[in-house]
C-alpha cells in the first residue's frame, strides 16, 4: 500500500523519476555519511528527482538568477515531499528520515563542504541516473539538470526504478564540462568535484563571514556547519556558475 501511495504522490507533484533500493548498496559510503548512521536499523532508501526546465540554463540574459530561483524553489519543494513522505512511513508504523538536497551540510575528515548523505550516490544505486564526468547524476531525458531528495526508512520496500531505463553514461570522448569549468574542479577520472574549490569559485554568500567559518572550521567543524547553514540556507547564497550543468549535452533531443 506504501508504494500505491508514494506512486500516487509522486504522479500528484509531478516527480518524474524515482526509484527504491535496499539501504546495504550505500553500506561503503564514509563513516558518519551512510544510511546506518543516520537512522539505525535502515532497510531501504528511496530517491527522487525534478528537473530544472532546460530553457532556464539557455536564457540570453538573466540566467543566473532565474536558475538560482528556480533551484531554491525546487529545493523546497523536494524537502517537503521528503518529509512528507517520511511522515507516511512512520504512520504505518516504520521510522524514516528525510534526506534534503541542499541543507543543512556538514564538514567531512578533510574539511570539505558534504551532505549528511550524498544524494548523486542515492540516485546512482537506485538506478534512476548514473554519474557522469562532472561528478552530477545524468538522466538520458533530464541531462544533468536533476535536483534530488530522498528518504531512509527501517521499511522493507521493493525495489523500484522509474521510469526503468538503462543510461549509458557520458561518451568517452567527451569533455564539454571539464573544459569549461573555469576553476578546473572536476577530476574526470574519478568522476568528482574538488566540492572546495568549486564553492569557492561559484557561492557568493554575503550574509556569512568566510573568515568566521574558516575559524570555526579549524577548532569546531559542527559549529562551523551549522554557522554555514543558517548563514547561507535557501537565498543567502548566489551561485554564479552552473557551466558543468548548462554546458552538460547528455539527454539532448536536438
Amino acid at each position: 500500500m506504501i508504494i500505491d501511495t508514494i506512486r500516487k504522490i509522486a504522479e500528484e507533484e509531478h516527480v518524474p523519476v524515482w526509484g527504491i533500493v535496499q539501504a546495504s548498496k550505500m553500506a561503503s559510503e564514509p563513516p558518519g555519511h551512510r544510511p546506518e548512521d543516520l537512522l539505525p536499523g535502515t532497510h531501504s532508501l528511496a530517491c527522487f528527482g525534478i528537473p530544472v526546465p532546460r530553457g532556464v540554463y539557455r536564457m540570453p540574459s538573466y540566467a543566473l538568477e532565474t536558475i538560482w530561483r528556480t533551484q531554491n524553489l525546487l529545493y523546497r519543494h523536494l524537502d517537503t515531499l521528503s518529509v512528507r513522505i517520511a511522515g507516511l512511513l512512520e504512520e504505518s508504523g516504520e521510522r524514516a528520515v528525510p534526506t534534503f538536497g541542499c541543507m543543512p551540510q556538514g564538514i567531512n575528515k578533510n574539511g570539505a563542504v558534504v551532505g549528511y548523505l550524498n544524494q548523486i550516490r542515492m540516485g546512482a544505486v537506485t538506478g534512476i541516473g548514473v554519474i557522469g564526468k562532472n561528478g552530477l547524476l545524468l538522466h538520458s531525458r533530464y541531462g544533468a539538470r536533476l535536483m534530488l531528495g530522498g528518504i531512509l526508512t527501517s521499511a522493507a520496500l521493493p525495489e523500484i526504478r522509474h521510469p526503468d531505463i538503462q543510461e549509458p553514461g557520458c561518451p568517452p570522448e567527451c569533455r564539454i564540462c571539464v573544459e569549461a569549468c573555469p576553476v578546473n574542479a572536476i577530476l574526470v577520472d574519478k568522476k568528482q568535484v574538488k566540492i572546495m574549490r568549486c564553492l569557492s569559485h561559484t557561492a557568493r554568500t554575503h550574509s556569512m563571514s568566510r573568515l568566521k567559518f574558516v575559524a570555526l572550521r579549524a577548532v569546531d567543524p559542527q559549529a562551523a556547519a551549522r554557522y554555514m547553514s543558517l548563514a547561507s540556507f535557501d537565498e543567502h547564497t548566489f551561485h554564479v556558475c552552473s557551466r558543468c550543468v548548462a554546458l552538460c549535452p547528455y539527454g539532448e533531443t536536438k
